[in-house]
């Protein structure tokens, strides 16, 4: 059973009257136990996908499923 699930996810950001966007159509799945990395070049959505599963921020579009 997986732990945490991003279903079809993306996220913007509106600066100045102008949609900018972070995530596009993210599917990932984590499990209970497994080790991830998270990698990528700055400005990629890194910290946008952690504040996404964290719950500190709402997706624009799609679902992240949290086990209780």
């Amino acid at each position: 059973m997986e732990t945490l699930r991003l279903e079809h996810v993306s996220k913007d950001y509106v600066t100045e009257g102008s949609s900018v966007p972070a995530l596009r159509d993210v599917n990932l799945e984590f499990h209970a136990g497994q080790y991830v990395a998270l990698v990528g070049r700055s400005g990629c959505g890194k910290s946008t996908l952690l504040n996404l599963a964290g719950a500190m921020d709402l997706p624009t579009s799609g679902i992240v499923w949290l086990a209780a």
